[in-house]
């Protein structure tokens, strides 16, 4: 005869399946949270523990990868979760050369491995606007949309060649005579390229004429040359004007070095502050309107700080010792929440942190030493890359970088061949740098490594990456009387 179980009995069950679920559902969550983290057994070690994520991408994307050696089961862009170590990594598309870089895996955390620009097999420079030989300077414009062309020294006539598109267009521009001071017969006058104003719009040109290379600075517009602007006559600077930097999209503010102070320039009102930092060498912009400053050598010893204009005064962050002839260079950046600064003296430069940036020239700012880039030479340029990652000190003939996102220090000796050093490499990315080797145009990943000869250059007229990263542009030397902008193309290869 069938007997229900008791209600002690039908409890005692309830209780026990449930008590399995709960148990199974806390395992679960704990053993998926664990592996979301990047916890896994470790065979070598024979215990548990906690690994990290390996994020690879490439441009162009598609490359098959290859880890320590074995071929990984997806292309970029893909991942990888392993525990802690050092991989090499390849990455090699077919018409690409072949991209490699030994990578950390760090416990918890996410490295990027997302920048590796891969260069074409074959490299075929195309000459796309045939400018005179008598070229005297060029820049490309922040957007790279844009490249600003000076045909000749003595005539202020720009030349703008549109890069945002398949085929190269032009338009040229000439500054009216009254913008600029005349000069007689067989005195000197001579125009070279500054700066674009944000919004692409205007140049400024600077101009040194007569016997005593008197300087004055031209904010060329481009769409209505009859209102182009005069600075030192509209503002009625008399001092020497060494350097501007505009802080508007329309340059209608510019921060300038006038006679060893940086004064604050009002093109709409016509006007000019009082000095905001006097006695300076050197300054820079960063961030929100900060000038970050280099003064003047005294008793053996250099100050580098930052200001702003509503400042009482400015903040001095280092005194160093003054070396040689060089400067001590100075740059600020941030990554995540930390404020980095990097402040050469001599042959090295120092990287210190700090969790905030006082706004004003009295808080207590707190420094702490991160690392010491050193080089054979004395440094001539520091620079904190846009995204904050990486700190680079170079020395004319080589350079040092710190990567902040997994803490290392790598340095690099330049390739130049016959080319003349010291050099000063630029970025053509966040990642890439570009210097000269042999004439030609050679490209530096940010640690030195993956390095290409990419088409014959004259440095001087500089070079950019369009702004779909398709084409690299240059300029190269065409015959005696020619030289031309010309491009070599490193994405949509016929394979």
């Amino acid at each position: 005869m069938y007997h229900p179980p008791s209600k002690r009995v039908r409890f005692w069950r309830r209780f026990t399946v449930v008590s399995i679920m709960f148990v199974a559902v806390v395992t679960s969550v704990a053993i998926l949270t664990a592996l979301t983290l990047g916890y896994g057994f470790s065979q070598k070690d024979g215990k548990i523990e906690q690994g990290g994520l390996l994020q690879m991408s490439s441009t162009p994307t598609g490359a098959t990868v290859t880890i320590d050696g074995v071929k990984f089961g997806s292309q970029t862009p893909t991942k990888l979760v392993s525990q802690v170590g050092n991989y090499h990594v390849e990455m090699q598309k077919n018409g690409y050369h072949k991209w490699q870089k030994t990578v950390p895996i760090q416990a918890g955390n996410i490295t990027w491995v997302a920048y590796p620009r891969l260069i074409p097999q074959t490299l075929t420079p195309k000459a796309t606007v045939k400018y005179p030989a008598t070229t005297a300077s060029a820049l490309p414009s922040g957007s790279a949309k844009r490249y600003a062309v000076l045909t000749s020294a003595d005539r202020p006539v720009v030349s703008v060649a549109m890069l945002d598109r398949e085929e190269v267009t032009t338009k040229e521009y000439e500054l009216p005579v009254a913008a600029y001071t005349g000069v007689p017969d067989g005195q000197p006058s001579r125009f070279a390229i500054s700066e674009w104003t944000g919004d692409e719009k205007h140049v400024l040109l600077q101009h040194t004429f007569g016997p005593n290379n008197t300087v004055e600075w031209l904010l060329f517009d481009l769409d209505r040359p009859e209102e182009s602007i005069n600075i030192n006559h509209a503002l009625g600077i008399s001092g020497a004007m060494s350097k501007l930097v505009f802080t508007e999209d329309n340059g209608r503010e510019i921060y300038a070095l006038i006679d060893g102070s940086v004064r604050i320039l009002d093109l709409d009102s016509q006007t000019q502050s009082r000095p905001i930092v006097e006695d300076v060498v050197d300054f820079r912009l960063s961030g929100d309107k900060f000038v970050l400053f280099t003064k003047a050598p005294a008793d053996g010893k250099q100050q580098v700080g930052y200001v702003k204009k509503d400042y009482k005064q400015p903040r001095i962050v280092k005194t160093v010792a003054h070396e040689g002839a060089d400067i001590a260079q100075f740059d600020v950046g941030k990554y995540y929440d930390k404020y980095y600064f990097v402040i050469s003296h001599g042959k090295e430069a120092s990287l210190f942190s700090s969790g905030s940036l006082p706004n004003d020239s009295t808080s207590m700012l707190a420094l702490k030493h991160v690392q010491t880039l050193a080089l054979k030479q004395s440094i001539v340029d520091v620079n904190i890359t846009d995204n904050g990652q990486f700190a680079t000190a170079q020395d004319g003939v080589g350079f040092a970088t710190f990567n902040l996102e997994i803490m290392k220090l790598t340095t690099a000796q330049l390739t130049h061949g016959s080319s003349s050093v010291p050099q000063k490499l630029k970025y053509l990315d966040g990642y890439m740098l570009w210097g000269v080797n042999d004439d030609k145009l050679r490209t530096y990943e940010f640690d030195g490594e993956n390095q290409h000869d990419i088409m014959p250059i004259i440095p001087s007229l500089g070079a950019t990456l369009s702004p779909s990263g398709k084409y690299l542009y240059g300029f190269a030397q065409v015959d005696a009387d020619t030289v031309a902008l010309t491009r070599v193309q490193l994405l949509d290869i016929a394979q």
